[in-house]
Protein backbone atom coordinates (compact mmCIF):
# COMPACT_ATOMS: atom_id res chain seq x y z
CA UNK A 1 0.00 0.00 0.00
CA UNK A 2 1.51 3.42 -1.10
CA UNK A 3 0.98 6.90 0.59
CA UNK A 4 -2.24 7.86 -1.88
CA UNK A 5 -3.90 4.45 -0.75
CA UNK A 6 -3.57 5.12 2.53
CA UNK A 7 -4.83 8.34 2.51
CA UNK A 8 -8.03 7.21 0.57
CA UNK A 9 -8.42 4.73 3.10
CA UNK A 10 -8.66 7.03 5.82
CA UNK A 11 -10.78 9.45 3.80
CA UNK A 12 -12.99 6.09 3.66
CA UNK A 13 -14.37 6.58 7.44
CA UNK A 14 -13.87 4.60 10.52
CA UNK A 15 -15.38 1.02 9.64
CA UNK A 16 -13.60 0.68 6.30
CA UNK A 17 -10.00 1.58 7.72
CA UNK A 18 -10.91 -0.77 11.38
CA UNK A 19 -11.43 -3.68 8.70
CA UNK A 20 -8.88 -2.95 6.27
CA UNK A 21 -6.33 -2.87 9.64
CA UNK A 22 -7.61 -5.98 11.05
CA UNK A 23 -7.29 -7.93 7.86
CA UNK A 24 -3.67 -6.57 6.98
CA UNK A 25 -3.23 -7.62 10.92
CA UNK A 26 -4.40 -10.90 10.32
CA UNK A 27 -1.87 -11.03 7.17
CA UNK A 28 0.94 -10.08 8.46
CA UNK A 29 0.55 -12.69 11.72
CA UNK A 30 0.32 -14.93 8.74
CA UNK A 31 3.16 -14.37 7.65
CA UNK A 32 5.13 -14.56 10.50
CA UNK A 33 4.05 -18.04 11.30
CA UNK A 34 6.55 -20.88 11.01
CA UNK A 35 7.77 -21.93 7.90
CA UNK A 36 5.15 -24.34 6.02
CA UNK A 37 1.84 -23.13 7.72
CA UNK A 38 -1.05 -22.62 5.67
CA UNK A 39 -1.81 -19.06 4.15
CA UNK A 40 -4.29 -17.09 2.91
CA UNK A 41 -5.83 -17.51 -0.57
CA UNK A 42 -9.06 -17.36 -2.47
CA UNK A 43 -10.12 -20.85 -1.07
CA UNK A 44 -10.24 -19.45 2.45
CA UNK A 45 -10.88 -15.52 2.51
CA UNK A 46 -11.55 -13.03 0.46
CA UNK A 47 -8.74 -12.54 -2.24
CA UNK A 48 -9.30 -13.09 -5.64
CA UNK A 49 -7.96 -16.17 -7.38
CA UNK A 50 -5.43 -14.06 -9.26
CA UNK A 51 -3.54 -13.50 -6.26
CA UNK A 52 -2.65 -16.94 -5.56
CA UNK A 53 0.88 -18.12 -5.75
CA UNK A 54 2.00 -21.45 -6.95
CA UNK A 55 1.88 -22.79 -3.51
CA UNK A 56 -2.02 -22.66 -3.74
CA UNK A 57 -3.33 -26.41 -4.54
CA UNK A 58 -6.49 -25.86 -6.81
CA UNK A 59 -9.00 -28.76 -6.53
CA UNK A 60 -8.61 -31.46 -9.53
CA UNK A 61 -11.47 -33.18 -10.75
CA UNK A 62 -11.20 -36.58 -10.70
CA UNK A 63 -10.21 -38.29 -13.80
CA UNK A 64 -13.64 -40.17 -15.55
CA UNK A 65 -11.94 -42.02 -18.10
CA UNK A 66 -14.16 -40.61 -20.99
CA UNK A 67 -12.73 -38.42 -24.17
CA UNK A 68 -13.16 -34.81 -24.30
CA UNK A 69 -16.45 -33.84 -26.07
CA UNK A 70 -19.78 -34.93 -25.92
CA UNK A 71 -20.51 -38.00 -24.89
CA UNK A 72 -22.48 -41.26 -26.64
CA UNK A 73 -26.44 -40.85 -26.42
CA UNK A 74 -25.62 -36.86 -26.12
CA UNK A 75 -28.32 -35.15 -27.83
CA UNK A 76 -26.65 -31.99 -29.27
CA UNK A 77 -27.64 -28.79 -30.04
CA UNK A 78 -28.15 -27.55 -33.74
CA UNK A 79 -29.50 -24.30 -35.18
CA UNK A 80 -32.77 -24.34 -35.83
CA UNK A 81 -33.41 -23.48 -39.82
CA UNK A 82 -35.66 -20.65 -40.93
CA UNK A 83 -38.54 -20.21 -43.18
CA UNK A 84 -37.87 -20.80 -46.86
CA UNK A 85 -39.80 -17.14 -47.53
CA UNK A 86 -36.49 -15.92 -45.04
CA UNK A 87 -33.78 -17.18 -46.95
CA UNK A 88 -32.23 -14.91 -49.88
CA UNK A 89 -31.46 -17.79 -52.00
CA UNK A 90 -32.20 -21.02 -52.60
CA UNK A 91 -30.39 -24.22 -54.51
CA UNK A 92 -32.06 -27.31 -55.37
CA UNK A 93 -29.65 -30.43 -55.68
CA UNK A 94 -30.59 -33.37 -57.63
CA UNK A 95 -28.80 -36.69 -58.19
CA UNK A 96 -27.95 -37.08 -61.78
CA UNK A 97 -27.29 -40.95 -61.90
CA UNK A 98 -28.99 -43.80 -59.79
CA UNK A 99 -26.48 -45.08 -56.76
CA UNK A 100 -27.56 -48.94 -57.66
CA UNK A 101 -27.82 -48.95 -61.73
CA UNK A 102 -26.26 -46.03 -62.91
CA UNK A 103 -28.98 -45.31 -65.12
CA UNK A 104 -29.39 -41.20 -65.42
CA UNK A 105 -32.22 -39.24 -63.03
CA UNK A 106 -34.22 -36.12 -64.65
CA UNK A 107 -35.85 -34.64 -61.46
CA UNK A 108 -39.19 -33.72 -64.43
CA UNK A 109 -39.16 -37.75 -65.54
CA UNK A 110 -38.21 -39.37 -62.12
CA UNK A 111 -40.44 -39.26 -58.94
CA UNK A 112 -39.70 -37.39 -55.69
CA UNK A 113 -40.04 -39.35 -52.76
CA UNK A 114 -39.63 -37.33 -50.05
CA UNK A 115 -38.67 -34.10 -48.85
CA UNK A 116 -35.72 -32.36 -49.68
CA UNK A 117 -32.65 -32.57 -46.92
CA UNK A 118 -32.20 -29.08 -46.38
CA UNK A 119 -29.17 -27.07 -44.94
CA UNK A 120 -28.99 -23.51 -44.63
CA UNK A 121 -25.32 -21.55 -44.61
CA UNK A 122 -24.73 -17.93 -43.15
CA UNK A 123 -22.54 -15.40 -44.83
CA UNK A 124 -22.08 -11.96 -44.73
CA UNK A 125 -20.92 -9.76 -47.83
CA UNK A 126 -18.09 -9.45 -49.53
CA UNK A 127 -18.52 -5.66 -49.11
CA UNK A 128 -20.21 -4.12 -46.22
CA UNK A 129 -20.95 -0.77 -47.62
CA UNK A 130 -22.34 2.22 -44.84
CA UNK A 131 -25.01 3.42 -45.87
CA UNK A 132 -23.83 7.26 -47.09
CA UNK A 133 -26.12 10.23 -46.76
CA UNK A 134 -25.15 13.93 -47.68
CA UNK A 135 -27.04 16.77 -46.25
CA UNK A 136 -27.45 19.73 -48.12
CA UNK A 137 -28.22 23.34 -46.14
CA UNK A 138 -29.45 25.51 -49.29
CA UNK A 139 -29.67 29.38 -49.69
CA UNK A 140 -32.27 31.16 -50.76
CA UNK A 141 -33.04 34.66 -51.40
CA UNK A 142 -35.77 36.44 -50.68
CA UNK A 143 -37.53 39.66 -52.73
CA UNK A 144 -36.38 41.83 -50.09
CA UNK A 145 -32.55 41.11 -50.90
CA UNK A 146 -32.05 38.95 -47.81
CA UNK A 147 -30.38 35.75 -48.06
CA UNK A 148 -31.39 33.01 -45.52
CA UNK A 149 -29.89 29.52 -45.27
CA UNK A 150 -31.85 26.44 -43.74
CA UNK A 151 -29.94 25.47 -40.21
CA UNK A 152 -29.32 21.75 -40.54
CA UNK A 153 -30.93 19.50 -37.37
CA UNK A 154 -29.09 18.82 -34.53
CA UNK A 155 -28.52 15.67 -34.57
CA UNK A 156 -27.43 15.67 -38.34
CA UNK A 157 -24.83 18.77 -37.32
CA UNK A 158 -23.01 17.86 -34.36
CA UNK A 159 -21.74 14.34 -36.62
CA UNK A 160 -20.72 13.10 -39.19
CA UNK A 161 -21.80 8.81 -37.70
CA UNK A 162 -24.88 7.94 -37.67
CA UNK A 163 -27.15 6.57 -35.00
CA UNK A 164 -26.55 2.97 -35.21
CA UNK A 165 -22.65 3.79 -35.83
CA UNK A 166 -22.67 5.66 -32.24
CA UNK A 167 -24.76 2.19 -31.24
CA UNK A 168 -21.75 -0.16 -32.42
CA UNK A 169 -18.82 2.50 -31.16
CA UNK A 170 -20.74 1.40 -27.23
CA UNK A 171 -21.18 -1.78 -27.89
CA UNK A 172 -17.41 -2.69 -29.01
CA UNK A 173 -16.03 -1.04 -26.35
CA UNK A 174 -18.17 -1.97 -23.57
CA UNK A 175 -19.16 -5.61 -24.15
CA UNK A 176 -16.17 -6.85 -26.07
CA UNK A 177 -13.45 -4.82 -24.01
CA UNK A 178 -12.48 -2.87 -27.29
CA UNK A 179 -9.57 -0.03 -27.16
CA UNK A 180 -10.09 2.98 -28.48
CA UNK A 181 -7.79 2.54 -31.55
CA UNK A 182 -9.29 -1.02 -32.07
CA UNK A 183 -12.71 0.17 -32.33
CA UNK A 184 -11.25 2.52 -35.06
CA UNK A 185 -9.22 -0.35 -37.25
CA UNK A 186 -12.66 -2.67 -36.91
CA UNK A 187 -14.85 0.52 -38.27
CA UNK A 188 -12.29 1.05 -41.04
CA UNK A 189 -11.52 -2.44 -41.98
CA UNK A 190 -14.78 -4.34 -41.72
CA UNK A 191 -17.54 -1.58 -42.21
CA UNK A 192 -15.53 0.88 -44.45
CA UNK A 193 -16.03 3.57 -41.69
CA UNK A 194 -12.88 6.01 -41.18
CA UNK A 195 -12.72 7.69 -37.90
CA UNK A 196 -10.60 9.36 -35.90
CA UNK A 197 -9.55 8.90 -32.49
CA UNK A 198 -11.12 12.17 -30.94
CA UNK A 199 -14.59 11.48 -32.96
CA UNK A 200 -14.90 7.97 -31.85
CA UNK A 201 -14.28 9.59 -28.01
CA UNK A 202 -16.98 12.24 -28.46
CA UNK A 203 -19.21 9.52 -29.86
CA UNK A 204 -18.81 7.58 -26.54
CA UNK A 205 -19.61 10.87 -25.00
CA UNK A 206 -22.98 11.32 -26.61
CA UNK A 207 -23.52 7.91 -26.09
CA UNK A 208 -23.27 8.36 -22.33
CA UNK A 209 -25.36 11.29 -22.47
CA UNK A 210 -28.18 9.08 -24.30
CA UNK A 211 -28.12 6.65 -21.81
CA UNK A 212 -28.06 9.04 -18.67
CA UNK A 213 -32.42 8.71 -18.53
CA UNK A 214 -32.59 4.62 -18.70
CA UNK A 215 -30.04 4.26 -16.13
CA UNK A 216 -31.58 6.63 -14.19
CA UNK A 217 -35.02 4.85 -14.15
CA UNK A 218 -33.43 1.48 -13.91
CA UNK A 219 -32.23 2.97 -10.23
CA UNK A 220 -35.32 4.37 -9.11
CA UNK A 221 -36.89 1.06 -10.49
CA UNK A 222 -34.17 -1.07 -8.27
CA UNK A 223 -36.18 -0.06 -4.72
CA UNK A 224 -39.52 -1.43 -5.75
CA UNK A 225 -38.23 -4.78 -6.20
CA UNK A 226 -38.65 -7.29 -3.48
CA UNK A 227 -34.94 -8.53 -3.38
CA UNK A 228 -31.37 -7.17 -4.49
CA UNK A 229 -28.03 -8.75 -4.01
CA UNK A 230 -25.43 -5.90 -3.36
CA UNK A 231 -21.63 -5.90 -3.95
CA UNK A 232 -18.53 -3.76 -4.61
CA UNK A 233 -15.13 -3.64 -5.90
CA UNK A 234 -12.12 -1.58 -6.84
CA UNK A 235 -12.09 0.60 -10.03
CA UNK A 236 -9.04 3.46 -10.37
CA UNK A 237 -9.87 7.14 -12.21
CA UNK A 238 -6.32 8.46 -13.52
CA UNK A 239 -5.04 6.21 -10.69
CA UNK A 240 -7.06 7.19 -7.56
CA UNK A 241 -9.26 4.34 -6.28
CA UNK A 242 -12.57 4.49 -6.77
CA UNK A 243 -15.23 1.63 -5.61
CA UNK A 244 -17.66 0.27 -8.69
CA UNK A 245 -20.77 -0.84 -6.62
CA UNK A 246 -23.67 -3.23 -8.42
CA UNK A 247 -26.88 -3.49 -7.75
CA UNK A 248 -29.21 -6.75 -8.59
CA UNK A 249 -32.72 -7.13 -9.08
CA UNK A 250 -34.15 -10.27 -10.71
CA UNK A 251 -34.57 -8.38 -13.91
CA UNK A 252 -32.37 -5.22 -13.83
CA UNK A 253 -28.82 -4.27 -13.02
CA UNK A 254 -27.59 -1.47 -11.97
CA UNK A 255 -23.61 -0.13 -11.32
CA UNK A 256 -22.31 3.37 -9.65
CA UNK A 257 -19.01 4.24 -9.15
CA UNK A 258 -18.33 6.36 -6.39
CA UNK A 259 -15.21 7.57 -3.99
CA UNK A 260 -16.46 6.00 -1.25
CA UNK A 261 -17.03 1.73 0.09
CA UNK A 262 -19.34 3.38 2.80
CA UNK A 263 -22.74 3.57 3.64
CA UNK A 264 -23.08 6.65 2.40
CA UNK A 265 -23.09 5.33 -0.82
CA UNK A 266 -26.11 3.11 -0.76
CA UNK A 267 -28.13 5.83 1.29
CA UNK A 268 -27.65 7.63 -2.47
CA UNK A 269 -28.83 4.58 -4.58
CA UNK A 270 -32.07 3.58 -2.38
CA UNK A 271 -32.68 6.42 -0.33
CA UNK A 272 -32.66 6.96 3.15
CA UNK A 273 -34.93 3.61 4.19
CA UNK A 274 -34.86 -0.06 2.03
CA UNK A 275 -37.83 -1.80 3.14
CA UNK A 276 -36.72 -5.07 1.32
CA UNK A 277 -34.41 -7.47 1.27
CA UNK A 278 -30.80 -7.08 0.76
CA UNK A 279 -28.45 -9.83 0.06
CA UNK A 280 -24.35 -8.99 0.57
CA UNK A 281 -21.25 -9.95 2.39
CA UNK A 282 -20.97 -9.09 5.92
CA UNK A 283 -19.32 -5.43 5.62
CA UNK A 284 -20.07 -3.03 7.49
CA UNK A 285 -21.31 -0.46 5.23
CA UNK A 286 -24.67 -2.64 4.60
CA UNK A 287 -25.07 -3.11 8.74
CA UNK A 288 -24.69 0.47 9.05
CA UNK A 289 -27.79 0.76 6.34
CA UNK A 290 -29.55 -1.60 6.23
CA UNK A 291 -32.01 -2.45 9.43
CA UNK A 292 -34.27 -4.65 8.03
CA UNK A 293 -33.93 -7.55 6.55
CA UNK A 294 -30.92 -9.46 5.11
CA UNK A 295 -29.60 -12.41 4.11
CA UNK A 296 -25.31 -12.42 4.16
CA UNK A 297 -23.31 -14.71 1.87
CA UNK A 298 -22.73 -18.42 2.58
CA UNK A 299 -19.71 -18.25 0.35
CA UNK A 300 -17.83 -15.90 2.28
CA UNK A 301 -18.69 -17.59 5.79
CA UNK A 302 -17.72 -20.64 4.40
CA UNK A 303 -14.31 -19.35 3.28
CA UNK A 304 -13.86 -17.69 7.03
CA UNK A 305 -14.27 -21.06 8.44
CA UNK A 306 -11.94 -22.78 6.19
CA UNK A 307 -9.44 -19.96 6.72
CA UNK A 308 -10.32 -20.47 10.69
CA UNK A 309 -9.57 -24.19 10.26
CA UNK A 310 -6.32 -24.29 7.67
CA UNK A 311 -5.02 -21.60 9.05
CA UNK A 312 -4.94 -20.49 12.71
CA UNK A 313 -4.40 -24.35 13.22
CA UNK A 314 -5.02 -24.62 17.09
CA UNK A 315 -7.18 -27.47 18.83
CA UNK A 316 -10.22 -25.15 19.16
CA UNK A 317 -9.66 -23.70 15.69
CA UNK A 318 -10.07 -27.06 14.35
CA UNK A 319 -12.52 -28.64 16.34
CA UNK A 320 -15.06 -25.47 15.71
CA UNK A 321 -14.79 -25.31 11.85
CA UNK A 322 -15.06 -28.74 11.42
CA UNK A 323 -18.21 -28.72 13.26
CA UNK A 324 -19.39 -25.62 11.59
CA UNK A 325 -18.21 -26.61 8.13
CA UNK A 326 -20.37 -30.06 8.90
CA UNK A 327 -23.44 -28.64 9.57
CA UNK A 328 -23.36 -26.19 6.83
CA UNK A 329 -22.83 -29.47 4.57
CA UNK A 330 -25.87 -30.79 6.09
CA UNK A 331 -27.62 -27.44 5.56
CA UNK A 332 -26.96 -26.94 2.26
CA UNK A 333 -28.11 -30.66 1.61
CA UNK A 334 -31.24 -29.85 2.46
CA UNK A 335 -31.30 -26.70 0.26
CA UNK A 336 -30.85 -28.67 -3.02
CA UNK A 337 -33.39 -30.89 -1.74
CA UNK A 338 -35.39 -28.09 -1.77
CA UNK A 339 -34.06 -26.43 -4.84
CA UNK A 340 -34.28 -29.87 -6.66
CA UNK A 341 -38.42 -30.12 -5.65
CA UNK A 342 -37.67 -32.98 -3.11
CA UNK A 343 -38.95 -30.95 -0.02
CA UNK A 344 -41.79 -28.01 0.52
CA UNK A 345 -40.85 -24.81 1.74
CA UNK A 346 -42.50 -25.92 5.51
CA UNK A 347 -40.45 -29.03 5.00
CA UNK A 348 -37.05 -27.39 4.62
CA UNK A 349 -37.87 -25.46 7.89
CA UNK A 350 -39.07 -27.94 9.93
CA UNK A 351 -35.73 -29.78 8.52
CA UNK A 352 -33.42 -27.53 9.03
CA UNK A 353 -34.34 -26.66 12.53
CA UNK A 354 -32.35 -29.36 14.37
CA UNK A 355 -28.86 -28.34 12.19
CA UNK A 356 -29.40 -24.37 13.19
CA UNK A 357 -29.85 -25.49 16.81
CA UNK A 358 -26.88 -27.66 16.62
CA UNK A 359 -24.97 -24.61 15.12
CA UNK A 360 -25.94 -22.01 17.19
CA UNK A 361 -25.03 -24.35 20.19
CA UNK A 362 -21.64 -24.63 18.39
CA UNK A 363 -21.17 -20.57 18.31
CA UNK A 364 -22.26 -20.41 22.37
CA UNK A 365 -19.82 -22.60 23.57
CA UNK A 366 -16.86 -21.96 21.27
CA UNK A 367 -17.64 -18.22 22.38
CA UNK A 368 -15.73 -18.51 25.68
CA UNK A 369 -12.60 -20.10 23.37
CA UNK A 370 -9.15 -18.83 24.61
CA UNK A 371 -8.40 -18.70 21.11
CA UNK A 372 -8.81 -15.38 20.09
CA UNK A 373 -10.06 -15.97 16.61
CA UNK A 374 -12.52 -18.67 17.23
CA UNK A 375 -14.05 -16.25 20.01
CA UNK A 376 -14.10 -13.47 17.65
CA UNK A 377 -15.96 -15.79 14.43
CA UNK A 378 -18.29 -17.66 17.31
CA UNK A 379 -19.19 -14.28 18.34
CA UNK A 380 -19.82 -12.50 14.91
CA UNK A 381 -21.95 -15.03 13.54
CA UNK A 382 -24.23 -15.22 16.66
CA UNK A 383 -24.45 -11.48 15.86
CA UNK A 384 -24.90 -12.49 12.48
CA UNK A 385 -27.93 -15.09 13.21
CA UNK A 386 -30.64 -13.09 12.32
CA UNK A 387 -29.60 -12.33 8.90
CA UNK A 388 -28.13 -15.95 8.07
CA UNK A 389 -31.12 -18.01 7.29
CA UNK A 390 -33.73 -15.72 5.67
CA UNK A 391 -33.35 -18.01 2.36
CA UNK A 392 -35.28 -20.86 4.24
CA UNK A 393 -38.00 -18.23 5.56
CA UNK A 394 -38.34 -16.17 2.43
CA UNK A 395 -38.59 -16.69 -0.80
CA UNK A 396 -36.86 -15.68 -3.95
CA UNK A 397 -33.61 -15.62 -1.44
CA UNK A 398 -30.58 -17.63 -2.24
CA UNK A 399 -27.98 -17.81 0.07
CA UNK A 400 -25.10 -16.60 -1.53
CA UNK A 401 -24.68 -13.75 -3.22
CA UNK A 402 -23.57 -15.28 -6.32
CA UNK A 403 -26.04 -13.16 -8.67
CA UNK A 404 -24.02 -10.29 -7.95
CA UNK A 405 -20.36 -11.57 -8.09
CA UNK A 406 -21.29 -13.23 -11.55
CA UNK A 407 -22.74 -10.16 -12.71
CA UNK A 408 -19.46 -8.35 -11.08
CA UNK A 409 -17.74 -10.31 -12.81
CA UNK A 410 -17.63 -8.68 -16.25
CA UNK A 411 -16.68 -5.51 -14.76
CA UNK A 412 -13.78 -6.71 -13.16
CA UNK A 413 -12.55 -8.13 -16.48
CA UNK A 414 -13.03 -4.84 -17.95
CA UNK A 415 -11.36 -2.92 -15.82
CA UNK A 416 -8.19 -5.07 -15.98
CA UNK A 417 -7.62 -4.35 -19.73
CA UNK A 418 -8.39 -1.04 -19.61
CA UNK A 419 -7.10 0.20 -16.43
CA UNK A 420 -9.94 2.23 -15.64
CA UNK A 421 -11.08 5.40 -16.20
CA UNK A 422 -9.50 8.40 -17.38
CA UNK A 423 -12.21 11.34 -16.44
CA UNK A 424 -15.49 12.22 -14.60
CA UNK A 425 -17.26 11.60 -18.28
CA UNK A 426 -15.36 8.41 -18.60
CA UNK A 427 -16.58 7.47 -14.99
CA UNK A 428 -20.49 7.88 -16.18
CA UNK A 429 -20.13 6.21 -18.99
CA UNK A 430 -18.66 2.82 -17.43
CA UNK A 431 -21.67 3.28 -15.21
CA UNK A 432 -24.53 4.25 -17.79
CA UNK A 433 -22.91 1.95 -20.57
CA UNK A 434 -22.25 -1.32 -17.98
CA UNK A 435 -26.02 -0.82 -16.13
CA UNK A 436 -27.93 -1.07 -19.87
CA UNK A 437 -26.09 -3.69 -21.42
CA UNK A 438 -26.04 -5.92 -18.38
CA UNK A 439 -29.84 -5.34 -17.75
CA UNK A 440 -30.27 -6.51 -21.72
CA UNK A 441 -28.58 -9.27 -21.09
CA UNK A 442 -30.41 -10.25 -18.18
CA UNK A 443 -33.64 -9.62 -19.88
CA UNK A 444 -32.71 -11.48 -23.13
CA UNK A 445 -32.46 -8.25 -25.04
CA UNK A 446 -29.92 -8.24 -28.01
CA UNK A 447 -27.88 -5.10 -26.11
CA UNK A 448 -26.83 -3.29 -30.12
CA UNK A 449 -29.77 -3.44 -30.86
CA UNK A 450 -31.62 -2.00 -27.46
CA UNK A 451 -28.40 0.83 -28.00
CA UNK A 452 -29.43 1.60 -31.73
CA UNK A 453 -32.82 2.08 -30.41
CA UNK A 454 -31.82 4.63 -27.72
CA UNK A 455 -29.52 6.01 -30.48
CA UNK A 456 -32.42 6.81 -32.94
CA UNK A 457 -34.85 8.18 -30.76
CA UNK A 458 -32.11 10.60 -29.60
CA UNK A 459 -31.51 12.04 -33.08
CA UNK A 460 -35.27 12.62 -33.50
CA UNK A 461 -35.75 13.72 -30.18
CA UNK A 462 -38.52 11.08 -29.78
CA UNK A 463 -39.10 9.21 -26.25
CA UNK A 464 -35.84 6.98 -25.11
CA UNK A 465 -37.30 2.99 -24.90
CA UNK A 466 -36.90 1.83 -21.39
CA UNK A 467 -35.88 -1.27 -19.66
CA UNK A 468 -38.53 -0.80 -16.80
CA UNK A 469 -41.14 -0.90 -18.11
CA UNK A 470 -41.63 -5.19 -18.38
CA UNK A 471 -38.80 -5.79 -15.47
CA UNK A 472 -40.55 -5.36 -12.36
CA UNK A 473 -40.68 -8.49 -10.48
CA UNK A 474 -43.88 -9.88 -9.16
CA UNK A 475 -44.88 -8.24 -6.11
Amino acid sequence: MDRSQAEALYDSGKEPTVAKLLELYEENRVLKAEPGSVRLNSTNSSKPPSSDGPEVKKKKHCPTGLKQGAQPGHKGVSKQLLPVEQMDHVRDFYPSRCEKCSLPLDPNINRETSEPFRHQVFDIPEKIEPVKTECRSHELECTCGHRTRAPLPQYVAQSNFGPRTHALISYLTSCHFGTRRGVCQILSTVFGIDISLGALCKALDRVSDALEKPAEKIREALVQDNNLNIDETGWKSRGERRTLWIFVAPLLVYFHIATSRGAAVLTSVLGQVFQRIITSDDASAYSAYHKGIRQLCWAHLIRKFLALQEVRGSPDASAFAKLMLDEIDNLFTCWYAFVDGHLSRVELRNTTALIRGRMKRWCRHYKSSQDEAVCTRATKTLKNWPHLFTFIFHEGVEPTNNSAERALRFAVQWRKICFGSQSEAGLRFTERILTVTRTCRLQGKNPFHYLSQVMEATSKNAPVPSLVLSSLSPR
